[in-house]
């Protein structure tokens, strides 16, 4: 949240967003700082997951490069979530402080529909249900029936990740700089 929250709204307060524009298009302009957090956040994953490689290896464990490639997918998904979250909200508020209390709210709602238990269809659309999902998963590779799972979980997380970028095109498409 705190690298992603103010990622438009601050250049929308400064006035510099009308600038960027004139030479680029609105939804390069918002595919690009998506893609660069992203980019951020991925390389930072596969650091930790190169790290915990090594760890397991100097430990005289056996490798499990399929958890850690199953680590690193559904990590890099996961902070795409909320990155398009926070990016949404940082496109439709008009500076910083609005922006960060915008975040601060949406994400108690989040954590609000995970808390409500097994019953209820809130949890579907949260990503933290996608993530404790594939939390279980790491504690040993799923086996046949798992599979399915997984891909359903990681599945999931990347139309989160399409919804919220869909709605941050139309978003920046309609307001007026």
């Amino acid at each position: 949240m705190i690298a992603s929250f103010d990622i438009v709204s601050s250049e929308t307060e400064t006035g510099s967003v009308r600038y960027i524009l004139s030479k680029v298009h609105r939804s390069s302009f918002i595919l690009g700082k998506f893609l660069f957090l992203l980019l951020v956040f991925t390389s930072i994953s596969s650091g930790i997951a190169l790290i915990s490689l090594i760890y397991q290896y100097s430990g005289g464990n056996t490798f499990h490069f399929e958890s850690i490639i199953l680590f690193w997918i559904s990590s890099s998904l996961y902070l795409g979530c909320f990155i398009s979250i926070f990016l949404l909200i940082s496109i439709l508020s008009t500076n910083n402080k609005i922006s960060f209390t915008m975040s601060v709210v949406f994400l108690g709602i989040l954590i609000f529909f995970i808390l409500q238990g097994n019953e209820s269809y809130l949890k579907y659309i949260t990503p933290f249900f996608y993530g404790i999902k594939n939390m279980e998963f790491m504690k040993g590779f799923p086996v046949e029936a798992g599979y399915l799972t997984v891909f359903e979980s990681l599945f999931s997380m990347f139309l989160y990740i399409l919804v919220f970028l869909s709605m941050s095109l139309i978003a920046i498409k309609r307001r007026d700089f």
